[in-house]
C-alpha cells in the first residue's frame, strides 16, 4: 500500500498534501474518467484556506523580495482594475486564474519539511506509471495522439511541467546517491515517450534547460558526467523519434524562434512578439500601456455572474492559452513587468542562497533554480503558470526557500544550545 499522508501531518502541511492529491486525482479521473470539470475548483478552494494561513513566516525563510513584489503586484492589478470599474467578481476570478496558486510557494516554503518533498517526489514517481499507462491506453485503444493524448492529465501543460519537475528532480537525486539509476533511466524514457507520443516537444526543452544549467552551475566528476551522458543520451534518442517538422521546431535556435514567432492553427498571437499586436488593439491610452484592460475583464470562466463579453468577442485570439499574453492584456506592462521580476528574484533568490548554504543541501536550491528557469520560459510558452496547472510548479519552487527555513531553524537550536552551555559554566 502506497503511504501518501501520515497521521501526525497536522495544519497547512496537511493541506499542501490535499491540494496536491486533489489536482492529481482531478486530472486522471477528468481525462480518463469524464469526471466533471467543475471538480477543479476543489484544489483551488484549497489554495484559498492555505492563502489564509498566517504567518507564512517571510522572515526565517527569508523571501522578503519576493513577497514585496508579488504584494506590489496585487497592487497594481487591482488598481488598473479600479480605473476601468471591473466587476468585483471579474477581478476575483482574474485574480484566481493568474495568481492564487503562487500561495503554494510561500505555504511550502513554511509549512513543508525537506523529508516532505522527498516523499511527494517519490509518489510523482509512482504516479508516473499511471501517467505512462494511461498515455498507452489513450494511444493503442482509442487512438489518440499528440494534443489528444494527455495520459493523466487534462491538457498538456500539466504534463509538461510534471515531466520536467520529475526528470530535474531525479537527476539530481541519482547524481546525489539518493536514487537509482533504474529510477533516473525509468523517468528519463518514460518522459520521452510520453513526449514523442503526445508532442509535447517542450519536454525536450526542459531537458536541454536541466543539462544546461548543470553544466554552468556545478563542478564536474566521473558521476556527474555519467549523469549528464546518460540523460543526453535518451534525449537524443527521443529526438530521433519526432518527425522532421517536429523536429525543426526545437532543433536549432533558428527554428526554435520561427517557431515561437509562427501564428495559426489555433495560435492567433505569436508566442515571442506579441505584445505590440496587443498594444495596437487593445491600449488607447498611457493608462492602458501601464494598468492593461483590468485583470478580470478578459477573464474566460464561464459563470452566470460574470461578465465575459469580452472573452466572447475576441476568445479567437487564444491570449489566455499563454501567460504573457493574458497578463500583458489584463495587466499592462507595470503587471507584466513586475510578474517576471517576481520569477527572477525567485531565481536570484535561491542562487544566493544556494551558496550560503552547507554543500549537502544544494542540490536542492539547483532543482530550484532549474524550475525557475523553466518558469521563465513557460511565460511565453504556454499557461503553464496558470489557474491549477501552477500548483506543481509553485509547490517545487517552495523547496529552496523550505531548506532556507530549516537550516536558519537548525542555526537557532545551536545558537541557543552554546548559549546554554555557556551559561552553565
Amino acid at each position: 500500500m502506497i503511504k501518501i499522508l501520515d497521521r501526525k501531518i497536522k495544519g497547512p502541511r496537511r493541506y499542501i498534501y490535499y491540494v496536491l492529491i486533489a489536482y492529481f486525482l482531478y486530472g486522471l479521473l477528468a481525462k480518463n474518467f469524464g469526471l466533471n470539470r467543475n471538480f477543479t475548483y476543489i484544489a483551488e478552494v484549497l489554495c484559498v484556506v492555505l492563502f489564509f494561513c498566517h504567518p507564512y513566516k517571510i522572515k526565517i525563510c527569508q523571501l522578503a523580495i519576493p513577497f514585496k513584489i508579488m504584494l506590489v503586484m496585487y497592487i497594481a492589478s487591482a488598481i488598473g482594475a479600479l480605473v476601468h470599474l471591473i466587476s468585483p467578481f471579474n477581478y476575483i476570478f482574474g485574480f484566481r486564474g493568474d495568481y492564487l496558486s503562487m500561495v503554494m510557494l510561500f505555504a511550502c516554503a513554511a509549512y513543508l519539511k525537506i523529508k516532505d518533498y522527498h516523499h511527494i517526489f517519490a509518489l510523482f514517481y509512482k504516479f508516473q506509471f499511471l501517467n505512462v499507462f494511461f498515455t498507452i491506453v489513450q494511444w493503442l485503444i482509442f487512438g489518440y495522439t499528440e494534443d489528444f493524448n494527455n495520459g493523466a492529465f487534462t491538457a498538456g501543460i500539466g504534463q509538461d511541467i510534471f515531466c520536467g519537475v520529475l526528470m530535474t528532480y531525479y537527476f539530481y537525486a541519482y547524481n546525489q546517491k539518493i536514487a537509482s539509476l533504474k529510477k533516473l533511466l525509468f523517468v528519463l524514457s518514460s518522459c520521452v515517450f510520453i513526449a514523442i507520443i503526445q508532442d509535447e516537444r517542450f519536454i525536450f526543452i526542459e531537458a536541454a534547460i536541466i543539462l544546461f544549467y548543470f553544466s554552468l552551475a556545478n563542478g564536474f566528476n566521473t558521476k556527474k558526467i555519467a549523469t549528464a551522458v546518460i540523460m543526453l543520451g535518451v534525449t537524443m534518442v527521443g529526438l530521433k523519434n519526432l518527425s522532421e517538422d517536429q523536429l525543426e521546431t526545437i532543433g536549432s535556435i533558428d527554428g526554435a524562434f520561427q517557431y515561437a514567432q509562427q501564428t495559426g492553427w489555433g495560435y492567433n498571437l505569436p508566442r515571442i512578439g506579441s505584445a505590440p499586436i496587443i498594444q495596437n488593439m487593445f491600449f488607447e491610452t498611457p493608462i492602458e500601456a501601464f494598468f492593461g484592460i483590468g485583470l478580470g475583464k478578459a477573464t474566460e470562466a464561464n459563470l452566470p455572474f460574470l461578465e465575459t463579453s469580452f472573452f466572447t468577442k475576441y476568445q479567437y485570439l487564444n491570449y489566455n492559452w499563454f501567460s504573457f499574453q493574458n497578463l500583458f492584456l489584463q495587466t499592462g506592462w507595470v503587471g507584466i513587468t513586475l510578474y517576471v521580476s517576481f520569477f527572477f528574484s525567485l531565481l536570484i533568490y535561491n542562487l544566493y542562497q544556494k551558496y550560503s548554504a552547507p554543500v549537502r543541501y544544494r542540490y536542492l536550491y539547483d532543482i530550484t533554480i532549474t524550475i525557475a528557469l523553466i518558469c521563465i520560459l513557460v511565460i511565453w510558452y504556454n499557461a503553464t503558470l496558470r489557474l491549477s496547472y501552477a500548483i506543481v510548479p509553485y509547490f517545487v519552487l517552495g523547496l529552496g526557500p523550505c531548506v532556507t527555513r530549516e537550516l536558519k531553524i537548525q542555526q537557532i537550536k545551536r545558537r541557543r544550545k552554546d548559549n546554554f552551555i555557556n551559561l552553565s559554566r
